[in-house]
């Protein structure tokens, strides 16, 4: 895993003083290019939220360190689910699919959702919406799960 200085010095390079000395504010300012450019996390290393939704756009699973490999963070893929199928999902309820027949065509169309997946040898995997909240937004021990 690169360190912060190695990151600067390769985004130093973007800025107008070529140089090679640089001031505080210069450095500074090649911080925050990386930053703002989300790169994906690696194998083995850990990182920030926003490099962890990189990894999730580019289809890795992603979970943070501290939830001790207890779960862990898929990004489902974009789907559309024609109108003659949905009456047939199990997973909505009667009232649900009679609303969405009223829709348009009655199709159904996910879009960026995120799930958290609980493992469990015993009886599957239980996965649910995930929403985050302010403190994995601002943790720096998010990961890719392997």
């Amino acid at each position: 895993m690169k360190s912060l200085d190695e990151k600067a010095a390769e985004y130093s390079a973007r800025l107008c003083n070529q140089t090679g000395n640089y001031t505080k504010g210069e450095i500074e300012t090649s911080y925050v290019i990386g930053v703002a450019e989300n790169e994906a996390l690696t194998s083995g290393e850990t990182g920030t939220f926003g490099q962890a939704i990189v990894s999730l756009q580019r289809g890795f699973n992603i979970a943070r360190m501290e939830w001790g490999g207890k779960c862990f963070i898929v990004k489902q893929i974009n789907s559309d689910i024609a109108s003659d199928i949905v009456p047939k999902m199990q997973s909505l309820p009667d009232a649900a699919k009679k609303e969405i027949g009223k829709c348009a065509d009655g199709s159904i169309h996910y879009r960026e959702q995120c799930l958290v997946v609980y493992p469990d040898a015993e009886c599957g995997c239980m996965a649910t919406n995930y929403v985050p909240d302010w403190q994995d937004m601002f943790s720096n021990d998010w990961m890719i799960v392997e």
